[in-house]
This record gives C-alpha cells, sequence and structure tokens, in this order.
C-alpha cells in the first residue's frame, strides 16, 4: 500500500523538465513545500494532461467521488455523522475499474503524482520499524494516480486524487503484500489515456527499481 510519502527531495525545475520532455507545461511554478512526511487528506502535487499540455495542481490526498456532490466533507455537527468516511488514498488496481467510488475516475480523469520515496512498517505494534523506498537511480517518483472533483457545501470545491497500488513482488513483498503503481516517463502518456489500455502498466511492480534507504 501507500499510506504515506516523502516529497522533500521534489523541486519545481526538475519536475518541470521532466514533464517537458514529452509536451509543454502549461502551469506556472508552483512552491511544492517539500514534506518527509506526507499523510492522507493534505493537498498534494498533481499532473495530468489538457489540451495537448501538462496542468500541474494540488489536490487533496483522499480521493472524493463526483456523486459526493453537494454533501459535506465533514460532519455538520458531532455526531452527525453525515461527512465523507471513506478510505481512498488508495485504490486497487483489481478494482479500480469496477468499485463505485473510482470507476468514472479511471474511465475519465487519471493522473500521476510525484514523489521522492514511500514508506512502509513491520513490527509488533509499539515497536513498528519504519522502512523508505526510493528509486535506485535517485530519480522522483511517479504513481499512478486517479482524480475526481466535487462540490461540497463546507469546502466548496474539493478536488481529490487516488494512488493506485497492486499485489507486490520481489523483495518489497518482504516489507507489505501491497505496492504503489510506479511509472516510467515512457508510460506516462499510456495511463493518461483512457482509452488505451493499461493492464500491463498495472501488474508490473518492477521491484529491481527500488532500494531500501534509511527512514
Amino acid at each position: 500500500m501507500c499510506g504515506r510519502f516523502d516529497t522533500s527531495h521534489l523541486y519545481w525545475r526538475d519536475i518541470h523538465d521532466q514533464l517537458a520532455n514529452l509536451i509543454p507545461v502549461r502551469t506556472e511554478p508552483l512552491n511544492l513545500e517539500p514534506n518527509d512526511d506526507v499523510r492522507p487528506t493534505t493537498p498534494q502535487l498533481t499532473a495530468r494532461i489538457e489540451d495537448g499540455g501538462w496542468v500541474l495542481e494540488k489536490m487533496r490526498w483522499g480521493l472524493v467521488p463526483f456523486w459526493r456532490n453537494g454533501k459535506p466533507l465533514k460532519d455538520t455537527a458531532k455526531g452527525a455523522d453525515d461527512g465523507f468516511k471513506l478510505t481512498t488514498f488508495n485504490c486497487k488496481v483489481e478494482t479500480c475499474h469496477s468499485a463505485s467510488t473510482f470507476r468514472d475516475a479511471f474511465a475519465k480523469r487519471r493522473c500521476i503524482v510525484p514523489a521522492s520515496a514511500w514508506y512502509e512498517w513491520t513490527g509488533d505494534k509499539g515497536s513498528k520499524v519504519k522502512h523508505r523506498f526510493g528509486r535506485a537511480d535517485g530519480k522522483a517518483i511517479w504513481f499512478a494516480g486517479l482524480w475526481d472533483r466535487c462540490t461540497t457545501p463546507d469546502a466548496g470545491e474539493v478536488r481529490s486524487f487516488t494512488i493506485l497500488t497492486g499485489p507486490s513482488a520481489g523483495w518489497l513483498s518482504g516489507y507489505h503484500d501491497r505496492a504503489p503503481v510506479i511509472l516510467e516517463p515512457e508510460e506516462w502518456t499510456q495511463w493518461l489515456d483512457p482509452a488505451a489500455d493499461a493492464e500491463g502498466l498495472l501488474q508490473s511492480v518492477r521491484p529491481e527499481r527500488f532500494e531500501l534507504r534509511a527512514a
């Protein structure tokens, strides 16, 4: 799974240059606010293609589907239990095309999400050990993501995203049975085109690309 990640080594120029190698970046420079402990519900950078160019936008990590339009993001009062409660910071590749929360976004709204690394924990409660996973070549990680938007009475328009995960493989499976789907630059356009067959991308963990680092 991917419940925490790191953006402490992301820089606008590097992100811009990586994306611009493919097509132009339409978004003006953003303050990336590096964070070594990114948590769900926080705003994080996403990238998508619109009208032949890259659009970069900070969105809430934890997808809030379009069908939440008109409903509150948080409980309107203590005990009201009318806020959005689903855990949607990850989306399983096995059900992304069929689950009601994600299927519309999978069919229409895909994105990629940059990071420096992601974390997993092992061990018993109270003595868990934190592990940091980054690319062996030191480059940025790009998660496969889905995004959505809805309008809520308390938070206004909410744009949000989720990170796809699949069954782990190789040495990574010793730390967790799920792993985030991470794309190479040559795979971005295939993933971001809803009409393209992305099955191969979602099933290929390729653990040899990563290394374990001090957390």
